[in-house]
């Protein structure tokens, strides 16, 4: 923005200055060749300024929400035209500028991705626009150098486009993504992949071409590491069976409100009948179920026993998703608790009175157990390197979940040393320990050697000395180990384990580098807000209204410029 407003005052600035230069001119009685030299150089210093102005704004569009017609607004063009009463950009201008500015972006990014050195976790959004096309929106996450969450769009684009529907390149089976993740130089890092589900031939395409071509030993373990389920989109399918278990009731509700169907977001569906239920037991709403054929319908008492039942489930899973999604740094190493808070909850529902209430807490037992037995051991590896749990919360879930816990613990620890043992061998540090000192120099006291035994190897003594070394010499003990072996921190809301690893990363050089790959780890495809959505969400109809290439442009340069400003 700062860059904009400089430009805008070379606007005015130029602008003041061909005025004193004319003043000066009729004053000193200039002739005319004079006047046409200096109109000349007038009208190139514009044109330049102009130029710049125009490269601004289209940065401004490219790195903000405000769209490319924005300077065919009257109040915008006012404005501008008071900094330089001469400007005259178009759409189209602005269009073009922001294409050059992405390619520009584009090979900045290409080269920041090139020098890193860590895992990247891939996310495949499938967005709609209303029931008749769908968009894909690929994106990059992982942890910058300075333990900085990133999220960068590689691609936006219309899955019914032409280019995905040819056989050219296999775009049949993964819509372009291996050939674009070979374009962007990152097959080779991709380490996780998050995607809508309901594509799964898509998934096993990606997981086989990308995972068959890698280092094995640093990226496959006791899991399926690759394909990570997304945590949002389970809570949304469990809370909206139990909406599907008292639609009819909620229809009712909707025509005495008169509110009409909401947006398709969970939270919105329990704030209205939370509001319903307050206005009923206030007696707001008739208690009869119909008065006569011109009323209508009200729910009976026992269906509004059933919307209370079902809001105060929803209502408890609604506070533990909220202090999940709405959480500043979404690391990996959350997502165990909160979903061990969600089975605490449904557990007990599941033994309340009512019957009703009690089959629809089992059946959202059921998916959540499902994703647990899915996602377990990589979110239980996550929390384990967040220094506020470590092994000591694994133990104790594992003690409060169905199961032999001491087999889990024991495929927990056994994953975490697998992943830490090839990180060591892939990374390899420079020894901190103290090496033995040997007494075998040719200068220390002993016998002579005696010059017929000299060349001679006794393998015996070879055995024995290894034998003694192996018992005298105490086990070397690795970052892993120390890392666990230190008590657990302290449970604090506010607490950073990005903060707490950039500072521990000298420490812990290697096993930083695994907990950095780990933690950025995408688990849900959407956060905060979007969490909550129970459809695909909505694309944004200023982008649908663009051409494809500008509409992916702005998708990328925008999410660059959040998250690669200062690189």
């Amino acid at each position: 923005m700062s860059g904009t407003l400089q430009t805008f005052e070379s606007f005015g600035s130029k602008g003041r200055g061909v005025g004193e230069s004319d003043q000066e001119m009729g004053d000193n009685g200039s002739d005319s060749d004079d006047v046409g030299e200096f109109s000349f150089q007038s009208e190139a210093m514009l044109e330049y300024d102009e130029q710049n102005g125009l490269r601004a704004f289209a940065k401004f569009v490219c790195s903000t929400q405000v769209p490319p017609k924005m300077v065919e607004d009257n109040e915008f063009r006012e404005m501008a035209r008071r900094f330089n009463p001469t400007i005259n950009i178009t759409v189209k201008m602005v269009e073009s500028e922001c294409l050059i500015f992405y390619e520009e972006s584009k090979l900045k990014v290409k080269e920041f991705l090139s020098v890193f050195e860590g895992q990247i976790g891939l996310t495949l959004e499938i967005m709609k626009y209303y029931n008749y096309r769908d968009y894909l929106c690929l994106s990059a996450h992982f942890i910058q150098g300075n333990w900085k969450m990133k999220k960068l769009v590689l691609l936006f684009r219309s899955v019914s486009d032409p280019e995905y529907k040819s056989s050219d390149n296999l775009h049949s089976r993964d819509w372009g993504i291996l050939k674009l993740l070979e374009h962007w130089g990152i097959k080779e890092k991709i380490s996780t992949f998050v995607m809508t589900s309901g594509y799964d031939s898509v998934t096993d395409y990606l997981e086989g071409q990308i995972q068959g071509n890698k280092d094995l030993a640093l990226n496959s373990c006791l899991f399926r590491r690759f394909h990570v389920r997304c945590c949002g989109e389970m809570v949304s399918l469990m809370v909206q069976e139990a909406f599907d278990k008292i639609k009819d009731i909620i229809e009712k509700i909707r025509a005495l409100s008169s509110s009409g169907k909401s947006l398709p977001l969970w939270n919105h569906t329990i704030f209205d009948l939370q509001q319903s239920l307050k206005l009923w037991s206030m007696g707001e709403y008739p208690t009869k179920e119909v008065t006569n054929s011109n009323d209508k319908p009200c729910p009976s008492p026992d269906e509004w026993k059933k919307v209370e039942g079902v809001c105060k489930i929803v209502g408890s899973i609604y506070e533990v998703s909220a202090a999940l999604f709405e959480t500043k740094h979404l690391s990996a190493n959350i997502y165990l608790y909160h979903l061990h808070e969600f089975r605490e909850i449904l557990t007990k529902m599941t033994m309340q009175s009512d019957s009703f209430i009690g089959k629809i807490a089992e059946a959202m037992l059921r998916r959540l157990d499902k994703y647990w037995d899915e996602m377990f051991l990589l979110l239980a590896i996550a929390a384990a390197l967040d220094p506020r749990f470590k092994m000591k919360y694994v133990e104790f879930v594992c003690s409060k979940v169905k199961g032999d816990a001491n087999a889990q613990v024991l495929a927990v620890w056994g994953a975490i040393q697998k992943q830490f043992d090839a990180y060591v061998n892939h990374f390899p540090e420079k020894d901190h320990f103290p090496s033995d000192s040997s007494s075998s120099d040719s200068d220390s006291e002993g016998e002579s050697p005696i010059p017929w035994q000299v060349n001679h190897i006794f393998s015996v003594l070879q055995d024995y000395h290894q034998c003694i070394q192996s018992s005298n010499q105490p086990s070397k003990k690795s970052e892993l180990d120390y890392y666990l072996d230190e008590p657990v921190l302290p449970w604090s809301q506010k607490f950073s384990s990005l903060t707490w690893w950039k500072t521990a990363g000298a420490r812990y050089p290697t096993l930083s580098r695994m907990a950095r790959d780990f933690l950025s780890i995408p688990i849900s495809l959407a956060t905060s807000y979007d969490a909550f959505y129970t459809e695909p969400r909505p694309v944004d109809e200023h982008m649908v209204r663009l051409k494809p290439d500008l509409a992916n442009a702005l998708m990328c340069t925008r999410s660059w410029y959040r998250s690669l400003k200062d690189y």
